[in-house]
């Protein structure tokens, strides 16, 4: 199910105290070798409020999400969590366009921020990640293969290799 990132705009401005909005479903973002899709849900929270024209609101997202190693190309899902409190004056120009006069205010924008600020952009499974083997391709963390020793000797540049740095 995709997630609801609108509130109904009258409802935040008739309310006298917070506002309060939890959803649950999916949001597709990729970036990097991270994403979300189908399969990864997405829990936010958000307590907003309107006062003298100034949207502040409180949110808190439960997310997972699939991360490619950059070395091995290894899939794997991640839980992370993300908080933040966010401050706009409706009547300034501000980084996000909301508009008081519409239907619904989305808060896509600030999940989406709020997701990829938790992104890894250059994700490895390990630190100790092997990576794949650049003659017959295979996982270097999984299987052994011979070709390292071959290439090492044939580099012009396999006698930096012993200097001692």
């Amino acid at each position: 199910m995709s997630l609801n990132t609108r509130i109904k705009t009258i409802d935040l401005i008739n309310s006298k105290q917070s506002f309060e909005f939890n959803q649950s479903g999916n949001l597709n973002i990729k970036y990097g070798c991270n994403f979300t899709d189908a399969k990864n849900g997405i829990d936010y929270h958000s307590l907003s409020m309107i006062e003298n024209n100034i949207l502040t609101f409180n949110m808190s997202i439960n997310f997972d999400y699939q991360a490619e190693c950059g070395r091995c190309l290894s899939v794997d899902t991640i839980n992370s969590k993300n908080a933040r409190d966010f401050s706009l004056n409706l009547d300034a120009e501000n980084d996000y366009e909301l508009d008081l006069e519409s239907e619904f205010i989305d808060f896509e924008p600030f999940i989406s921020e709020m997701i990829i600020e938790k992104l890894e952009l250059n994700y490895l499974c390990n630190t100790s990640c092997k990576g794949l083997c650049p003659d017959c391709g295979i996982n270097m963390n999984r299987n052994n293969c011979n070709h390292d020793e071959k290439k090492l000797k044939e580099s012009p540049f396999s006698s930096l290799s012993q200097l001692d740095l």
